[in-house]
């Protein structure tokens, strides 16, 4: 399945027959279309003082996880990286080695490397998944951290932290 160009809505559109995803704002189910990404400063100490901080708990679908690796950009690029200037150091470019993947399905069968990848690719799969920009609807949440990655057979599950996007806040948080 292409998915390069698609993301957020029109890209979940691809995934809406894939029950196993889900999102929770502090034990809540939400949709994700009130979910948005802190693509500038992720992982950062919010700037604003006092910014009321929300968990999360949210699952990709294992599919979109597949098509996402599955781009040339990602798995393809990495291993080609990993094959060229392997670092020993870093436990995802062993896990690399050790497998040798031959393509994402593959990858994701080896319970290290599985996880090692959704670690390595949280972040942009997230981003992906959710589009850039503010969440569609209200009430919303921005979503600052991934603190927790687990990888099941049904999809990639992800906890972390984030802000309700109401809230004021200085430029460079939003």
């Amino acid at each position: 399945m292409g998915i390069r160009r698609l993301h957020g809505r029109e890209l979940r559109q691809q995934f809406r027959d894939w029950l196993d995803a889900y999102a929770l704002v502090e034990g809540q189910p939400v949709r994700f279309e009130s979910l948005s990404v802190r693509s500038m400063n992720f992982g950062q100490d919010w700037r604003t003082p006092n910014v009321a901080e929300i968990s999360y708990s949210l699952q990709l679908p294992m599919a979109f996880f597949l098509a996402f690796l599955d781009e040339p950009e990602q798995l393809a690029d990495l291993v080609a990286d990993t094959q060229q200037f392997p670092d020993r150091t870093n436990p995802l470019d062993n896990a690399l080695l050790t497998a040798k993947p031959a393509d994402a399905a593959a990858a994701m069968t080896e319970p290290v490397l599985a996880q090692e990848l959704a670690g390595f690719f949280a972040y942009e799969a997230l981003l992906r998944w959710l589009g850039d920009g503010g969440p569609e609807i209200e009430p919303g949440y921005v979503l600052n951290s991934i603190d927790k990655i687990v990888v099941r057979s049904s999809g990639i599950v992800m906890e972390g932290k984030g802000r309700v996007s109401s809230a004021n806040v200085a430029y460079q948080d939003t």
